[in-house]
């Protein structure tokens, strides 16, 4: 920073020299403290959902979703509003009976020490517990024995004809033959039957008898049989009459020499049997699958062969024949037809409400096999060709994240034979297996940290600075986590947030480097030969006044000076980068910014306390221990190192040879690169929207990945089968306010629900304009006609023909008076209106049709306060209260169905939304003053987040790209320099994105961060070449080109390689983010290394500012420096006394060093003559070099 620059810190560079270990110790024991107190106060992130946090907030939508999850919490029976008003009379009659709460009841007594009260109820339920633990030990191991196929209608014995017709109780030791039979059937297929024994029966019936009694005193626990699905065996052969998503299930494909033929024929049958064997052959199977209920052996898997094998009554799939496949091809073509028009369900057994045939309902054959095991193209209407291309096999393994090894087995086993394979599976497991695969490649982050170290280690020749900079990157990641958690309060930890541990890596390195290469300058500058001749100082003027002056002190001003403030001017930006996230509606994109951009904050701070005083101890400690004799092992990496040198040198001079003679043909190529890159990001094909709401986790070839994209194959899997839902629907809601009051930044905080205090339904006002208002919605062109009168949509029109009803119904033999609520006129009496729209809706509420729909419409209640106070006065003084005057609509729902099809595609729900809301909003502003809060919303979810996507990802990168154009003008005061360097960010980033889409990527929420990070990565360098471009002591354009080429090529390429060889680590990762965020750092390194390097350079080259042109100030501080720059600058001689030996292994080679390299950072806003590191001057110039270069060298003669 440049207060670096101030004689004021020369205090802290006294500490940084002198108490190195105090600073060291000091940041360690704080930094450990830190992270221990975010541990300990916080609970260890939680990865369990991965896509928790990928919702919107805080838009426009986005608070009508919340409102209206929030209006269906207060809703749900629990909360204060109520579909029904019976429910809530009810509720309110509970409350009387019971106690009212604490704070309605005036007259309610405080209980004197409620947590004894609790530990006494839970110290009675731990007795009750208690004494059936006894019986209910018995129950379960009887529960082994047990064999339900329906539950007991009554406690009372009902002989051998009763209850026990529907149980067996066997002997553990052997299994019992008894099966239920039916001697007055004949044999069918798939029909297995078994002798039964008169003797052996009636014993097992008095045995039954005891287990009744048992079964009578038993309280049955929670987890035992009685609350578990009851199994339906079809005749002993499956465990289940049908399969469901429940269980874990495989997509077979067929493989070969023949893989387009049909997977339905005898080869193939017979190659999916041996498949299904293999699958349960793995050693976990036994203890996960489900048991039969009489022996041991797991239950059969739903498949095709096994289905045929039940249909041709044989024991084995391996069985089978040609006729047996041929038997059961004919019996789903005969019925096909009855399951292509909806009369075949999975409940035809038990309900016996599909209008079929007999041979297409028995065991559900026929609806199992085309609803669950072959895809929906296997049989076509009016076609006696079958082709089934895929096929399912369900297992009996329930989806569990208990089975996570048992998938690990079968991922290990190769699940294929010379004919069928398995491609995509799904056992529930998808976010378990993230969670675990999350941390389990931590170890590629790991290779990736090593090989940044690795280099490290090469580039400085220190092992000792190469730990103490892994401490530091490893410490800004701790404190980050402390601010984040503790100081900014963010309870909610996305795994996005990992990924800036890859990302600080890098820029913690690059950090590292620059700061190195600093320090070895400083130090070649100072052992250089000539630096005993006459020199001038640029230390503050207390360190210039020391006899000592070529102090360990010094030399850390010198390099903090010129250190500290390059790396702020690249963190500042990087970290305005990710904090411009935080714009974004999306909560795990705002979480991830934040946290980013405080790692790169706390990385700074760092590198600035912990890393100088890292490099004086590294002076001290191995100074005293150098020796001039070199060990075997020093001289091999000597010379290991004087070769990388040497190639580094060459490579660099490569690179400043074809800028410096081909600048003109660097810039036309990376124009043009530029244009085709915007081309493909702005034109076609663009930067796609996602078109699926489900977030994909691992690569595209991994079974759980297939699955999803062949999914809809099977038509269990189809969405939206039912009518009611196949189309957008239309919910108009008033009396809530559209606000979202809870946390955006934690997405389990949705706030409060807020009640429109202007609604009122019931003011004749308000009564027609809601009837016209339904009335104009069914001229609409995107309404959905429906042809049921009883749905509440728009409850005013059934209250309207309610009203119409007699007052004295002569066919009532009661001759029940329905005044007032009869005969009555519309518009009704707001008192009237208030009294029987509660009768008209608790008799909807009634009625069967009305219980099946379950909608959502209608009038929400809820208990008026003031009347609420009086009917608990009445009730407690036993007076009588009329109920009804006590219920207000809270709020009003009416919801139609539109035409438009539910649809992913952002174009088409954008048109819906648009039509629809532009109408609502015409139709509000003719509305009443107590109806004009009402909004619209629909299942708009997904296209919430595809428009927040689109959008607030342009508005993070115009925000970060302006605030990296007002950093480089604060900092190299030059307008020309920082266009060219904006200029230069903005192509890296359409070229990086355009490569992100010729790869298939779509912007998602992984993508966002990504062109968001992407902007804080390429800035670093254009910001090393534009502001050391503007410091070069030479005001040549030439000249200064080819002095920032010589000096920052090395730097700029450890950062880069380093940074994109920890990303191509990451692309070994078996989890998509890690892939897509190692691809994006590699494609980003390259980008702006090259662009920064051949674009910027080439332009400052041709048309770069020269002699001070556009060249601005800061008029107070150049004032201020006029003042005392005779004093500062001031020429003095002085003898070079070394206090301190300075021969370290890092400055060991720093004369060799002495005759090319100096630091070039001078006060980034001071006008002055640029000069040296120690302001020396000298009249000897390089070779290479114009006369104005002169001045920046002292070359040894």
């Amino acid at each position: 920073m440049l207060c670096f620059d101030s004689e004021k810190m020369n205090w802290y560079y006294h500490v940084l020299a002198r108490r190195p270990y105090l600073v060291v110790i000091s940041i360690a024991v704080y930094c450990v403290a830190c992270i221990i107190v975010a541990l300990i106060f916080n609970d260890l992130p939680d990865f369990s959902d991965p896509t928790l946090g990928f919702e919107t907030r805080g838009t426009e939508i986005g608070k009508r979703l919340t409102a209206w999850h929030n209006l269906e919490e207060e809703c749900n029976g629990n909360g204060a509003l109520f579909s029904n008003p019976t429910d809530l009379l009810q509720k309110l009659e509970y409350e009387k009976t019971r106690g009212v709460p604490r704070h309605q009841h005036l007259n309610h007594k405080r209980h004197k020490n409620p947590r004894r009260k609790h530990k006494n109820n839970k110290r009675r339920k731990e007795h009750r517990k208690n004494q059936h633990d006894e019986v209910a030990h018995k129950l379960m191991a009887i529960n082994k024995r047990l064999k339900a196929t329906k539950s007991p209608l009554s406690d009372k014995w009902m002989g051998d004809s009763g209850v026990f017709r529907d149980y067996e109780v066997t002997n553990d030791s052997s299994p019992s033959l008894l099966e239920p039979t039916r001697r007055s059937e004949q044999i069918e297929y798939g029909h297995n039957t078994t002798f039964v024994d008169e003797d052996e029966h009636r014993d097992r019936v008095q045995s039954k008898k005891s287990t009744w009694r048992i079964l009578k005193q038993a309280a049955l626990p929670n987890d035992g049989w009685s609350n578990s699905k009851v199994r339906q065996p079809i005749e002993g052969f499956f465990c289940d009459s049908s399969p469901h998503k429940d269980y874990s299930h495989f997509v077979v494909q067929r493989i070969g020499p023949n893989a387009t033929d049909s997977l339905f024929d005898l080869n193939g049958m017979l190659a999916m049997c041996q498949l299904q064997d293999q699958i349960a052959s793995v050693p976990s199977y036994q203890a996960f699958c489900e048991p039969e209920m009489l022996t041991s052996n797991c239950c059969r898997p739903w498949s095709l062969p096994n289905y045929a094998t039940l249909l041709a009554n044989k024991s084995s799939c391996f069985d089978l024949t040609t006729e047996d496949v041929s038997l059961l091809q004919t019996l789903l073509l005969n019925c096909y037809e009855y399951y292509h028009y909806l009369k075949l369900d999975i409940n035809c057994n038990d309900l016996n409400r599909c209008y079929a045939p007999e041979e297409c309902t028995r065991h559900n054959l026929v609806f199992n096999v085309l609803n669950f095991l072959s895809d929906f193209g296997f049989i076509k209407p009016n076609d006696t060709n079958v082709y089934l291309k895929y096929a399912m096999i369900f297992v009996p393994v329930r989806h569990s994240s208990q089975i996570l090894p048992l998938f690990h087995e079968w991922e290990n086993v190769d699940l294929s034979n010379e004919l069928v394979e398995v491609i995509g599976m799904d056992l529930g497991l998808e976010n378990d297996l993230f969670s675990e695969l999350l941390l389990t490649d931590v170890w590629l982050v790991s290779l990736g940290g090593l090989f940044v170290m690795a280099c490290v280690w090469l580039y400085t020749g220190s092992a000792f600075i190469t730990v103490m900079s892994c401490c530091a990157i490893c410490f800004s990641l701790g404190l980050a986590y402390f601010v984040y958690t503790l100081v900014f309060e963010f309870s909610f930890f996305p795994y996005m947030n990992l990924l800036a541990v890859v990302v600080i890596i890098g820029i913690g390195a690059d950090d590292v480097f620059l700061f190195l290469k600093i320090w070895q300058c400083v130090l070649a500058e100072r052992f250089s030969k000539s630096s005993t001749l006459n020199t001038q100082s640029t230390l503050p003027t207390p360190l210039e006044h020391n006899e000592h002056t070529e102090t360990l002190e010094n030399l850390m001003a010198l390099t903090m000076r010129h250190a500290a403030a390059s790396m702020f001017v690249t963190s500042i930006t990087t970290a305005g980068a990710f904090y411009a996230s935080y714009s974004s509606s999306i909560t795990a994109i705002k979480c991830f910014g934040i946290f980013a951009g405080t790692v790169v904050v706390t990385n700074y701070l760092l590198m600035i306390t912990w890393l100088p005083a890292s490099v004086s101890i590294m002076e001290r400690l191995f100074a005293s221990r150098m020796s001039c004799q070199q060990h075997l092992a020093q001289k091999l990496i000597n010379a290991c190192k004087k070769s990388i040198n040497r190639f580094c040198e060459l490579f660099e001079e490569r690179i400043t040879h074809s800028i410096m003679n081909y600048a003109f043909l660097w810039i036309i190529i990376f124009s043009i690169l530029g244009t085709a890159s915007a081309i493909i990001v702005f034109w076609y094909p663009g930067l796609q929207l996602p078109e699926k709401p489900h977030f994909q986790l691992f690569v595209s070839h991994h079974p759980f990945e297939i699955y999803t994209k062949l999914r809809h194959q099977f038509w269990f899997e189809k969405p939206l089968q039912g009518f009611e839902n196949a189309n957008m629907s239309m919910r108009f809601i008033w009396g809530v306010e559209a606000v979202d009051d809870g946390d955006y930044t934690n997405p389990n905080s949705y706030g409060n629900l807020h009640y429109d205090n202007n609604f009122n339904i019931s003011s004749k006002e308000s009564q027609i304009w809601v009837r016209n208002f339904c009335q104009n919605m069914r001229q609409q062109p995107f309404y959905q006609e429906t042809f049921s009168f009883l749905l509440p949509n728009c409850f005013i029109e059934n209250f309207i023909r309610f009203m119409e009803r007699r007052c004295i119904d002569e066919m009532d033999t009661t001759r029940t008076d329905l005044t007032p609520c009869c005969n009555a006129q519309f518009p009704f009496e707001p008192h009237i209106f208030e009294l029987c729209l509660p009768q008209c809706i608790s008799n909807l509420c009634e009625t069967r049709f009305y219980r099946e729909i379950q909608s959502k419409a209608g009038p929400k209640f809820a208990a008026a306060p003031n009347h609420l106070d009086q009917y608990l006065e009445s009730n407690s003084s036993n007076e009588s209260y009329s109920l009804e005057t006590q219920l207000l609509v809270k709020a009003l729902i009416i919801e139609f169905d539109s035409n438009v099809g539910h649809s992913t595609i952002y174009s088409n729900i954008k048109v819906f939304y648009e039509r629809v809301e532009s109408w609502f909003q015409q139709q509000l502003s003719t509305a009443p003053l107590e109806l004009r809060g009402g909004w619209f919303i629909s299942d708009l979810n997904f296209y919430n987040v595809q428009d927040t996507l689109s959008n607030d990802t342009i508005v993070s990168i115009v925000l970060a790209m302006a605030a990296s154009l007002v950093v480089l003008l604060c900092f190299t005061l030059n307008l020309i320099i920082s266009i060219y360097a904006v200029i230069t960010v903005s192509l890296t980033i359409f070229n990086t994105v355009a490569v992100l889409i010729l790869l298939g990527w779509q912007l998602n929420i992984l993508e966002s961060i990504a062109v968001s990070t992407a902007i804080g990565l390429a800035v670093d360098f254009s910001l090393h070449y534009g502001i050391h471009y503007r410091l070069s002591p030479s005001k040549e354009r030439v000249a200064a080109t080819e002095f920032v080429l010589s000096r920052i090529i090395g730097p700029t390429v450890m950062a880069a390689a380093t940074t994109g060889f920890a990303g191509g680590i990451m692309m070994a990762s078996n989890i998509l983010p890690y892939i897509q965020i190692g691809i994006f750092l590699v494609v980003v390194m390259v980008t702006s290394w090259l662009y920064a390097t051949f674009f910027l350079m080439s332009m400052l080259k041709v048309a770069g500012p020269q002699y001070g042109f556009m060249q601005l100030g800061w008029p107070k501080l150049r004032k201020r420096r006029t003042a005392k720059a005779n004093k500062f600058y001031e020429r003095k001689p002085s003898q070079i006394i070394a206090s301190e030996q300075l021969l370290t292994p890092t400055s060991s080679a720093i004369v060799e060093m002495a005759n090319s390299e100096t630091h070039e950072l001078e006060s980034l806003n001071s006008n002055s003559q640029i000069k040296t590191i120690s302001g020396t001057e000298s009249g000897h110039t390089l070779p290479a070099l114009p006369v104005d270069f002169e001045h920046s060298f002292q070359t040894v003669h």
